[in-house]
């Protein structure tokens, strides 16, 4: 994830240009600036944390394209006036631990010492993700469940996870809870990536809300709802984009999108918060997950910019779909190990991961449990 802008350094990519390492590719730095980059230059964006996306296959601006088509639609997403599902929440959200999650991410980050998009281990990661979330079975029998692979043109495959609305249901707008699974090393002399925080924390954290939503038997879901772990987030959003994108075109109805990414660490001494994106977001969903934190959670909540390319939630928003980014922390308290191989599980902070996973848990049921009269 990047969270950062440069505008030198951006500026000094001109001058950069003219050196030629490799294979150029079509990076998105803005919807106003694109430009064809060496890997060195890309290197270079991600070691200094500056937001972009991919274009180099066309389906970065085909978002667009698809976010313009649907802007010229009449309807629009409206939420609950606030939460009304208290008793089933908290009942679910009781059965996060602390420990469950540690010695998941644990194995997570331990068992790859990589998650790079190319590599056997981002491969191999991947396909752990997909056996974790295929092991599990809804106790529920109205439930539906189903995991599949989304492949891409590199090694590794995004997972998505799909429950069915319960029958007799007939709302087909999905409630998406996302995160992205692959790491990178920012340091082109280091390969090792634990990635623990960026995006371990997250990935482990919807694969646990996962869990406990399928082991409750009084949730009956009346959208559907997927849980997404996509690849290659950290060389440009490309997973999130190819998948967005064949949702756009099949016309996918979309009621909701939450990124998980980087929720295991806040700045030793500071007010832990959740970190609402305000840029690339739905404003009238932003409103809604506020009133969750404030009735679910024990921490408070702000705004923070991100700038473009920050997370998957920007493919979503590009394309007109209502997206968020709720994240660890304020600005100058997030972790400053991303991207490097001292990502690791030491600086984790359960407590908070624990926090967004209860935050996901209200954001799915709240917003499924049964049809609301919209605000």
């Amino acid at each position: 994830m990047k969270v950062f802008g440069a505008f030198a350094f951006i500026a000094a990519l001109v001058v950069a240009q003219t050196i030629d390492n490799g294979e150029k590719r079509l990076i998105a730095l803005s919807d106003d600036d694109q430009r064809w980059l060496t890997k060195s230059e890309i290197d270079d964006l991600i070691e200094n944390n500056i937001g972009f996306a991919d274009a180099t296959n066309g389906d970065w601006d085909s978002l667009q394209r698809f976010g313009f088509g649907r802007a010229q639609r009449p309807e629009s997403k409206t939420y609950p006036a606030g939460p009304v599902h208290e008793t089933l929440v908290r009942a679910i959200q009781a059965n996060v631990t602390t420990s469950a999650l540690e010695k998941t991410l644990t194995e997570f980050v331990t068992k790859f010492a990589t998650r790079h998009k190319l590599s056997a281990e981002g491969k191999a990661s991947s396909t752990w993700l997909f056996d974790q979330a295929s092991a599990l079975k809804p106790v529920n029998p109205n439930i539906k469940y189903t995991v599949r692979r989304f492949e891409h043109n590199w090694t590794q495959a995004s997972v998505i996870a799909r429950i069915e609305p319960i029958s007799g249901q007939t709302a087909n707008d999905i409630v998406v809870l996302s995160g992205h699974q692959d790491s990178i090393n920012d340091s082109t002399n280091n390969t090792y990536a634990p990635g623990a925080d960026d995006d371990g924390s997250g990935s482990i954290s919807i694969l646990h809300t996962l869990t406990h939503l399928l082991n409750s038997n009084e949730w009956n879901p009346t959208r559907p709802v997927e849980v997404h772990w996509y690849a290659a987030e950290e060389t440009g959003l490309q997973g999130s984009s190819e998948i967005v994108k064949s949702y756009a075109a099949e016309q996918a109805d979309i009621y909701a999108q939450v990124q998980q990414d980087m929720i295991g660490y806040y700045k030793p001494g500071t007010t832990p918060v959740v970190a609402f994106a305000s840029d690339f977001s739905y404003v009238p969903l932003v409103d809604f997950l506020k009133k969750l934190v404030t009735k679910y959670l024990t921490i408070g909540y702000v705004d923070r910019i991100f700038g473009y390319g920050a997370s998957d939630h920007a493919s979503w928003f590009r394309a007109g779909y209502p997206s968020s980014f709720p994240f660890e922390a304020a600005r100058g308290n997030s972790n400053p190990y991303a991207h490097t191989s001292n990502d690791t599980l030491a600086n984790i902070n359960w407590v908070h991961v624990a926090d967004f996973t209860k935050f996901s848990i209200a954001y799915v049921v709240e917003l499924t449990q049964q049809t609301q009269v919209a605000c």
